[in-house]
């Protein structure tokens, strides 16, 4: 596994632990990260790609988890 392949494959899994946290169930996780994001443009697993991409997801799911509004 290359090097950009592995550090994708740890943004992913951690985004997807944070979400499971944040929504209580890795389904639900599962489904918010394959629903487009109005305020990402794209679905929050699509942006997985970058880190700036999680830096967004990431942001996104510490402000729900807060009860901020997106």
């Amino acid at each position: 596994m290359t090097q950009a392949t592995q550090q994708k494959r740890q943004r992913v899994d951690e985004i997807e632990r944070l979400a499971t946290e944040v929504f209580g169930s890795k389904q639900m996780a599962k489904e918010w990260l394959g629903a487009t994001n109005l305020a990402l443009g794209a679905t929050p697993r699509s942006k997985l790609n970058t880190v700036e991409g999680a830096a967004e997801v990431q942001k996104i799911l510490a402000t729900i988890a807060t009860g901020g509004v997106v």
